[in-house]
């Protein structure tokens, strides 16, 4: 199973976490895509699905900068068993939409929770605490704040890894991380690199992985990319590889194993979070 490089900004090919051994990764060409930048037109999004459908949910995805984080969604559309959303992220990316109801890279997750029946919960580690309070509509988040990271309360990511048994998909956007572990064009959290790769493996020894990407690319700006900014990321690229390689479910395991294994565990997974998120999609819809 390789990883998918998704080259947008024309970043990666600047970058070298994938250079000693290119044979496991694959990029995938977007430099020339429309209607995609920060938000995704109709046109846009049939066009990446198309070509991404061949390579399937499991595995590592890097999506270019967090202009494209939307892509998220995409991926996650194509699992097919119950599942849970791990975010990590200096924002909620659960705002409305705010450019004719494109998808964005600041709405997708409210979005793939009204969209897709199999999202049974969301977890979102890194915001600050203003923020859950503005964007977060309902109490099917589970949210661990920037203010709660600095005091060591992680309960609540706690509680939501026990709580369910549901495999995780892992998301990262690297602007959760203070500037010497990545660089961003995005304003970025403070975060330790090694406190995330902890959090990850925290994850993973309660629940299943089934897939990951990974964000928070610098792009270059007029075709020019500072060296260190890219030392700095191709590195933190290359550990939060190594990292979630290890605890993705094996590319062997296919979803029917996943329901096989987990059947009963799963089954109340869905049951004790339909009506929560049936609450959710009315409150969204007004009804």
């Amino acid at each position: 199973m390789k990883t998918v490089i998704m080259n947008f900004s024309g970043v990666y090919p600047e970058e070298d976490f994938y250079r000693q051994k290119a044979g496991d990764y694959e990029m995938v060409d977007f430099t020339h895509a429309e209607g995609v930048n920060c938000y995704c037109t109709s046109e846009a999004e049939q066009e990446i699905k198309e070509r991404i459908r061949a390579y399937g949910p499991c595995g590592i995805h890097f999506l270019d900068s967090g202009n494209y984080h939307y892509l998220s969604k995409f991926w996650m559309e194509m699992i097919d068993t119950p599942f849970s959303l791990l975010l990590f992220d200096n924002h909620t990316d659960m705002q409305e939409s705010a450019f004719f109801g494109l998808l964005s890279c600041g709405s997708w997750v409210r979005e793939a929770m009204l969209s897709n029946p199999l999202l049974k919960s969301v977890c979102i580690i890194g915001p600050k605490e203003a923020d859950f309070q503005r964007d977060i509509p309902s109490k099917q988040v589970t949210w661990v704040s920037a203010e709660d990271l600095q005091e060591g309360r992680l309960q609540k990511f706690r509680e939501f890894l026990e709580g369910e048994s549901c495999p995780l998909y892992l998301s990262v956007d690297k602007d959760i991380l203070r500037g010497r572990d990545a660089v961003t064009n995005w304003d970025q959290g403070e975060m330790k690199l090694d406190c995330l790769l902890g959090l990850i493996e925290e994850a993973a020894a309660a629940r299943k992985c089934i897939g990951g990407d990974i964000c928070g690319e610098n792009p270059p700006e007029s075709g020019f990319c500072e060296n260190r900014e890219l030392h700095i990321n191709s590195q933190t690229n290359e550990r939060l590889k190594e990292v979630m390689a290890k605890v993705m479910v094996n590319s062997t395991n296919n979803s029917n194993s996943y329901q096989k294994d987990l059947h009963g565990e799963l089954y109340a997974c869905i049951i004790k979070n339909k009506l929560q998120m049936s609450k959710f999609v009315e409150q969204e819809k007004g009804i």
